[in-house]
């Protein structure tokens, strides 16, 4: 039963930090700053330019992406971009701006380079409704709807997984986050021992407010190379705050990890008699029991000695007891094939926090596999978690 929990509770630890992972296998260096406006790339005569953090650029190319209607006054030195329901009029070398009609203040008055008017580019992105983020690494600015960025967002917290960059990876997450020092750090350690594939689907946007968004997403995570590691697919909510004008990934809650081993429940006859069925089955009972009650040894009692790292689950349980009181509860449970001296038994397991600190309760599919030896007592030799499920 314990080793359940200590399973869902290493998972949290994690997975919740791996919603992707981390560090530079290749670094791509970009000469230009490269601008998108709902997705397309726009192209430019003139190179953009950062004036005092406040990238300017060539206005046509933006007004006419972003829709504006272009107007330019060479006698006053004025550019508008307008739609039926907005006016943006800026002027070159003046830090004063109106938006349909209102005055605004510029950080960065618009100028002419090589004969081309340069405006600033955030201002105009966000006045006219769209959000604007800036991703340093590749030096590109993007542009577009809120939803559409809260998805960029995710792409990009994807992309950088992928590619092994920890500080791309981390550019994406809330610097506020708690303890995200830790997050980083073992997000590193994860990159140096692995090489996983991530894959991310059903992405879809479920709340957005003002400041904060919430997506829920199914990530998958295969290992490429390393040592022994359980490939999963967890179902994920990630929230989302707005920084300085930016989305950034602050929280992620785990709902579901399946650890794809659905092939695990083929079931077949079963040719073991009653008696031995029952001896099976009461281990199992005996092994919730124990955990349930705290009873070190007694839970110890149903491993076969060669259960992997058994004395560093027992001591895990010892630390899980001292801190927590639990309630566990099983159902389903079946033998599912055997032979002579093997048995699989497969069941769902309920965990409830009865007393103890923060915990999430859960559900979880498992297998155990039994081995009877030749006294005739029948112990747990291995344990497979099919899948764990975060009960709200």
């Amino acid at each position: 039963m314990k080793k359940r929990f200590l399973v869902a509770l290493m998972a949290v630890m994690t997975l919740s930090f791996t919603s992707s992972q981390v560090f530079a296998k290749e670094q791509v260096k970009e000469e230009q700053t490269k601008v998108f406006v709902n997705g397309e790339a726009v192209d430019f005569t003139v190179k953009p330019l950062n004036e005092k953090g406040t990238t300017l650029v060539q206005f046509k190319p933006v007004f006419e992406k972003l829709g504006l209607k272009v107007i330019w006054n060479e006698e006053t030195q004025t550019v508008t971009g307008s739609t039926y329901d907005l006016d943006i009029e800026l002027t070159i070398g003046s830090k004063t701006a109106f938006v349909n009609g209102e005055k605004k203040v510029l950080t960065v008055a618009p100028t002419i380079v090589k004969d081309v008017t340069m405006i600033p580019l955030r201002f105009v992105g966000e006045t006219s409704g769209k959000d604007v983020s800036w991703d340093g690494r590749t030096k590109t600015v993007y542009i577009a709807s809120t939803k559409e960025q809260i998805l960029h967002v995710i792409d990009q917290n994807l992309f950088y997984s992928q590619n092994e960059d920890l500080e791309g990876y981390m550019s994406t997450i809330d610097p506020s986050t708690p303890g995200i020092e830790q997050m980083k750090a073992q997000v590193g350690q994860i990159n140096a021992i692995y090489d996983l594939k991530y894959e991310f689907k059903n992405i879809e946007v479920i709340s957005v407010e003002k400041e904060k968004a919430s997506v829920k997403l199914k990530q998958t995570t295969t290992k490429v190379s390393g040592p022994e590691f359980g490939d999963n697919q967890i179902d994920l909510i990630i929230n989302l705050n707005k920084v300085n004008g930016e989305w950034k990934i602050s929280t992620s809650k785990i709902v579901k990890i399946d650890y794809l081993k659905q092939d695990l429940l083929k079931e077949s006859k079963i040719t073991l008699s009653d008696a031995e069925q029952k001896k099976v089955l009461a281990v199992i009972e005996k092994n919730r029991a124990s955990g349930e009650n705290k009873d070190v040894e007694a839970l110890k009692s149903t491993y076969d000695p060669s259960y992997e790292n058994l004395d560093a689950l027992m001591s895990g349980m010892v630390q899980v007891n001292a801190a927590f009181d639990l309630k566990a509860t099983y159902s389903n449970v079946k033998i599912i094939s055997n032979s002579a001296d093997e048995a699989k038994v497969y069941y769902i397991s309920t965990l409830v926090k009865v007393k103890g600190p923060e915990f999430a309760n859960l559900k979880s599919e498992s297998i155990d596999t039994l081995k009877k030896s030749i006294a005739g007592e029948w112990k747990i030799i291995k344990s497979d978690n099919l899948t764990i499920e975060y009960i709200q």
